[in-house]
C-alpha cells in the first residue's frame, strides 16, 4: 500500500494544533521510543501499543525483519469525515480506504479513523510501515501477504473466517499461483481475490514447512543486503523447498499453528 510521491504532505503534523484554531486537535499524545501516536480520541493505548510490540516481535520471529529506528507516526480520527478532510487533498487514495499507510521522507505515517476494525487496520499498517523500513523494495504480494496475515492476532488465526474458507476452497482445488500473485502490477489494481491469495501464499510459507518459511526468510535479507533476487517463484530455496507442490494439499488439512516464539535461523 506504499505510495509513492515526492509531494511532501503535513509538514506540521506533530504540531499539536490545527492552523485554524488555537485548541488542541489531538486528545491523546503519547510516544515509545520512535513511535509517536497522536490521537482525536481515546484509543486504548495500552491495547495500542501492544498490538503494535505483536507485530513488531512476529515479524522479527518469522522472518528477520525489524524497525530500523527511523520515526512512525500513527495518526488517529474520531470519525471518517475527520480522517477525510485531513488527508484527501494530499493523499486521494485514502478516499477509498480506511486506514493507509504513507512514506514521507524518512517519516513513516500510518493514518486510520475509529471504527470497529480499527485494531485489524492498525496492525495491517504497522507491519508495512515496518517492512519499508527494513527493506528497500519487496515484491506487492510479499508485502500484502504480510500485512494481511499479522492484521489478525496470533491466536485467532486458526479459527479465522478466511482459515476456514481456505480449507473449503482446497478441497474444491482451489490453490494459490505464484504466477498470478507475481503478476500483479500494482496496490491500485489489486481485487479481493488477489488479496486474499496473497494473504493464503505467504500464510503457507510461513507454516507448511520449516524449509518454505527458511526461504522467505532467505529471499527477504538478499533484498536487505540491497540485492536483487528476482521472482520468489524462482529463488533457489523455494524451488529447493517444493512448497508449491503441496499448496493444496496444505489448505485442505491445514491448522494454522498457533505458536511462532522459535525463529528459525
Amino acid at each position: 500500500m506504499m505510495l509513492h510521491s515526492a509531494l511532501r504532505i503535513l509538514i506540521f503534523l506533530g504540531l499539536p494544533f490545527t492552523a485554524s484554531a488555537q485548541q488542541p486537535r489531538w486528545t491523546m499524545e503519547d510516544k515509545r521510543g520512535p513511535i509517536e501516536v497522536y490521537a482525536e480520541f481515546d484509543p486504548g493505548l495500552r491495547e495500542l501499543w501492544q498490538n503494535v510490540d505483536d507485530v513488531a516481535r512476529e515479524l522479527r520471529e518469522l522472518v528477520a525483519v525489524e524497525p530500523t529506528g527511523k520515526p512512525i507516526q500513527i495518526i488517529l480520527f474520531r470519525d471518517q469525515g475527520s480522517y477525510l478532510r485531513y488527508l484527501a487533498s494530499s493523499i486521494p487514495q485514502a478516499r477509498k480506504r480506511r486506514a493507509i499507510f504513507y512514506r514521507n521522507g524518512d517519516v513513516f505515517q500510518v493514518y486510520a479513523y475509529r471504527s470497529r476494525t480499527l485494531t485489524t487496520d492498525l496492525r495491517h499498517e504497522v507491519t508495512h510501515a515496518i517492512l519499508h523500513q527494513h527493506l528497500p523494495f519487496l515484491p506487492l504480494w510479499i508485502d500484502e501477504g504480510l500485512a494481511e496475515y499479522l492484521e489478525e492476532p496470533e491466536s485467532l488465526r486458526s479459527g479465522s473466517s478466511r482459515t476456514r474458507t481456505a480449507r473449503w476452497k482446497a478441497r474444491v482445488g482451489w490453490s494459490p499461483s505464484i504466477k498470478s500473485l507475481e503478476s500483479i502490477p500494482s496496490a491500485e489494481s489489486m481485487n479481493a481475490d488477489e488479496y486474499t491469495d496473497s494473504w493464503a501464499m505467504t500464510c503457507m510459507l510461513l507454516n507448511e514447512s520449516d524449509a518454505s518459511r527458511q526461504a522467505l526468510r532467505d529471499y527477504l535479507a538478499m533484498i536487505h543486503k540491497g540485492e536483487a533476487p528476482g521472482p520468489f517463484s524462482k529463488f533457489q530455496k523455494t524451488v529447493e523447498s517444493e512448497v508449491f507442490s503441496r499448496s493444496n494439499s496444505y489448505f485442505r488439512k491445514t491448522l494454522i499453528r498457533v505458536s511462532s516464539n522459535s525463529s528459525r535461523p
